[in-house]
């Protein structure tokens, strides 16, 4: 192995990364419907061994060792070198967390292989839980009855073996893309639920649960001994979070508990370290080849790019690809924000550049993190027999809906809001209700700018300049020809004030005008 020396010195302890992410292959066994693997450009390989080591043993210079994430994308249990390198990082002190779509459990000899691992997490991704859902997952090489029953062919060996790996059973929750504010759509989509709606959802994780909780009393009769030992080491270990981000056997559960955030509600321990845990399966990725691959083709889809400024937390981490690419974040699939190559790059040099600096900044002058921490949205197409349409699509500057602003219901601008509008009517009027709390010598205007889809940018179209008089509600229109299956941007600005310095509310946002209608019309 060819030896990179490094220019420059050891990071800061500040700088070193907070995660490893460790591609081992980007090949799957399965064509999940909610993974972007399917249409990945790279091309399908194994991160090569002695790449791995050059990038472990550049990290092992410090005397930190981050926790390890095996995954990118990919299944890591078909890479068969895995095993030499679990036992590596258990040898060096990491924590691990190896995420897996199950399958390959069902043999014996590789549940027995991860199960040897002490500081091992073994995540299953089990996620769809029905007949009909577990269509998603695009496998064909098992029933879906059979592998339901892998987790718990791997807990009782967990018993069984005595091993003091901790064991999670990720499911899927009945998510909506219209519970993400981020995600705007004309008609409502339910693109992952397992069912139909949330009170079916709920009688069947009280359903599981009841089964879990069956199969766990069973296996502390069996392995009674190892039982009582791990669930004192276990209490020991959760002591501060036992009863409030974790439930366990015999205790009622929090409100709501599927549906809290993880940090949190870390999940339902039902025996000693195996937990039930409930993931929400939103969008993997804003990346337009994803979001068109995912939705119907006769929908028109458009990524709103967030530009403010801001840091990312998820930068603070290290990765490295099937390729050998280093990349900061686990969601930059593709490689986007390449930092180098393990194989030319010493991992010092990297993340001592200018280049991280930067990112840790300001995270928003990379695309990938742009959309990542964008507005999505999705339009009909199919035209509408109606005189009116309602504009509904609001991206950057304008804050989230209030269903009692002024008895009417609305949303506050601020001092450049950004709305979005696909013409499905032959409109000729543009028209926005709204409320100022401007005194009636400030103006505010109206900017309207069309799409053209071949270049991918906006033009100006129209301005329009308006006033109002204080706190009364007021209709401002714009006599504009609107083409029909024309995307067009809808820019509002105006003079802002801070509510907490007239009324004293503790309100202390930059707001615009109170919007309660925009419209097309003719």
């Amino acid at each position: 192995m060819t030896t990179i020396i490094p220019n420059s010195s050891i990071p800061p302890k500040e700088l070193l990364p907070g995660i490893l992410f460790i591609e081992f292959t980007n090949l799957c066994n399965m064509h999940c419907s909610f993974c972007p693997s399917d249409i990945l450009s790279r091309k399908r390989e194994h991160l090569d061994e002695e790449n791995l080591n050059r990038f472990l043993e550049q990290i092992h210079l410090t005397s930190y060792r981050p926790a390890i994430l095996c995954n990118v994308l990919g299944e890591p249990l078909l890479n068969k070198k895995i095993y030499s390198y679990l036992d590596l990082f258990e040898k060096e002190g990491h924590e691990v967390t190896l995420i897996t779509n199950a399958i390959l459990l069902r043999e014996e000899r590789v549940r027995l292989e991860l199960l040897k691992h002490s500081n091992l997490t073994i995540a299953l991704s089990i996620q769809t839980v029905t007949d009909n859902s577990w269509k998603m997952r695009g496998c064909n090489s098992i029933r879906f009855k059979d592998f339901m029953k892998i987790p718990f062919y791997l807990i009782e060996e967990k018993f069984k073996r005595g091993s003091k790996a901790r064991i999670e059973i990720h499911i899927a929750l009945n998510y909506s893309l219209l519970n993400d504010p981020t995600v705007s759509l004309d008609t409502p989509v339910n693109l992952w639920g397992n069912f139909s709606d949330q009170k079916t959802e709920l009688k069947w994780i009280y359903k599981y649960i009841k089964k879990l909780d069956k199969f766990a009393g069973k296996l502390e009769k069996k392995f009674l001994p190892f039982y009582i030992s791990e669930k004192e080491r276990i209490t020991a270990l959760y002591k501060e979070q036992m009863g409030t981000k974790i439930s366990i056997r015999g205790e009622s559960f929090p409100e709501n508990f599927p549906y809290l955030p993880e940090e949190r509600y870390w999940g339902y321990m039902f025996l000693p370290h195996v937990f039930l845990r409930f993931k929400l399966l939103g969008l993997w990725t804003r990346s337009s080849s994803f979001i068109k691959w995912l939705f119907p083709k006769d929908k028109f889809i458009y990524i709103e790019d967030n530009t403010t400024p801001q840091t990312c937390s998820m930068t603070h981490n290290l990765g490295i690809l099937a390729n050998g690419d280093i990349i900061l974040c686990c969601l930059d699939y593709e490689g986007e924000m390449k930092l180098g190559n393990i194989g030319k790059n010493h991992i010092f040099d990297i993340i001592n550049s200018k280049q991280v600096a930067q990112i840790h900044e300001n995270a928003m002058l990379y695309p990938v993190c742009r959309r990542c921490k964008g507005n999505l949205f999705v339009f009909d197409t199919y035209p509408i027999k109606s005189n009116i349409q309602q504009i509904q699509s609001f991206g950057q500057g304008w804050f989230g809906f209030e269903k009692e602003m002024h008895g009417l219901g609305g949303r506050w601008s601020s001092d450049c809001s950004v709305s979005y509008v696909f013409a499905r009517i032959p409109a000729t009027k543009l028209r926005i209700h709204f409320l100022s709390e401007h005194d009636s010598s400030k103006r505010f205007w109206l900017e309207i700018f069309s799409y053209n889809s071949n270049n991918k940018l906006f033009s100006i179209d129209n301005e329009s300049f308006f006033s109002s008089e204080k706190g009364k509600i007021s209709t401002h229109e714009i006599e504009y020809k609107f083409n029909t299956s024309t995307f067009y941007k809808i820019v509002l600005k105006s003079p802002t004030f801070i509510p907490d310095q007239i009324w004293g509310n503790g309100d202390t946002r930059s707001l615009g005008l109170a919007v309660f209608v925009m419209e097309l019309s003719y």
